[in-house]
């Protein structure tokens, strides 16, 4: 069962995210907030990253260039997701995709599936 990390702040996003990814098979830990997903990254070791870009007490941009700066991090993909374009700014700092809100979620899912394959 692969684990996700999943960073928002939106109660109801995060449930809604949650219950799709059990519903996938996933094991999920949450956080709310960007001084929270490093110290969880490194001791949940998820397969994938799915990141708001904006969080409570600011955005997801400093620990996603922490992350992909990190030799023992950098390889887990991260999906960030916003209700602004911010594509450009997610994948200069080495997001591995971007996905607008709203979205499908069978386009979160593909998004998903895509990069965890081999």
């Amino acid at each position: 069962m692969p684990k996700i990390l999943i960073a928002d702040d939106d109660t109801t996003m995060l449930g809604l995210l949650t219950t799709l990814m059990e519903l996938e098979g996933n094991q999920v830990v949450t956080v709310t907030r960007p001084e929270d997903i490093i110290p969880a990254v490194r001791r949940e070791g998820p397969a994938l990253i799915l990141m708001d870009y904006h969080l409570a007490g600011g955005d997801a941009m400093g620990p996603l260039v922490e992350l992909k700066q990190s030799e023992d991090l950098k390889r887990i993909p991260v999906v960030v997701t916003s209700g602004m374009d911010r594509e450009t700014v997610c994948l200069r700092a080495g997001a591995e995709s971007f996905l607008l809100k709203p979205f499908r979620p069978a386009q979160l899912l593909a998004k998903i599936h895509e990069l965890s394959e081999p």
